[in-house]
């Protein structure tokens, strides 16, 4: 095991298709690092353990739980002189900082925080982890990009299951719901716009079983698509059974099913 994690600190890195040799460390973001730093910081975990501290590690992310502020600030003090002195390791100071854990806009631990309510504490998804999952979704389903209707869903299955399988410990449901609804809007508009003609937009209503007038008035609404497609007709035709069979993936349902084993 020794021999193969040296032969992989010694094997170099690829920038710009050039390799290049490396004398110490290893690559950022490798699959190394954290397998190098669990072994490493091992003594740490043990040292704390001992003192009685409550520690939560992820490779060199750690988070120390003290009862107060003060007890938060001398241990803060006490482990950076740990790490620094005893284990030779250079501490980000700008990074590591005493704050109450239910401060959510200055905790966030690998895109997670905690909040309190009536129940007691629960985890929750950090404010920063939403945008970046909605920026995402909302490139995934932007209209100018959709091509194809399918291969777009199947696109968005795959990174929001990926996405909930993560996150799914978290206590979310309102925040998903909200999403979910914002998602199939997106689509309904996507698909809309694919219709392009009032004459086909027209067609394909009736076909789903619009009745004549509505369809007549969606098909030839001069609104922007945001607008038609919240309209009776629109969410008739394109329902979410419908949706669903054509291989949307139900963010709602899909986070019950995985929850529900936490």
């Amino acid at each position: 095991m020794i021999q193969l994690i040296k032969r992989y600190l010694k094997s170099g890195v690829m920038e710009n298709g050039i390799v290049m040799a490396t004398e110490e460390g290893s690559p950022q973001g490798g699959n190394l690092s954290p397998l190098l730093a669990n072994i490493y910081l091992n003594e740490f975990d043990w040292e704390f353990k001992k003192r009685g501290v409550p520690c939560i590690r992820y490779a060199d992310d750690i988070v120390l739980l003290a009862k107060s502020k003060r007890a938060s600030e001398r241990l803060l003090e006490t482990s950076t002189t740990y790490l620094e002195e005893k284990l030779k390791l250079k501490v980000n100071k700008d990074k590591s900082r005493s704050v109450s854990v239910f401060a959510i806009r200055n905790i966030k631990f690998l895109g997670f925080a905690l909040g309190r309510n009536g129940k007691g504490i629960y985890v929750r998804v950090h404010s920063r982890s939403w945008k970046k999952f909605k920026a995402r979704l909302k490139e995934l389903s932007s209209r100018r990009s959709v091509q194809s209707i399918r291969p777009s869903l199947r696109k968005i299955r795959e990174y929001a299951r990926g996405w909930l399988n993560y996150y799914g410990i978290a206590d979310m449901k309102n925040p998903i719901d909200e999403i979910n609804s914002w998602l199939y809007h997106r689509i309904r508009m996507c698909i809309w716009k694919q219709w392009k003609r009032p004459r086909t937009k027209m067609r394909n209503l009736l076909k789903l079983g619009v009745p004549e007038e509505l369809a007549h008035m969606a098909a030839n609404s001069r609104r922007g698509y945001w607008f038609v497609t919240q309209t009776v007709a629109v969410n008739m035709a394109m329902t979410k059974e419908r949706l669903i069979r054509a291989g949307f993936y139900d963010l709602a349902a899909a986070y019950q099913s995985v929850h529900v084993n936490y």
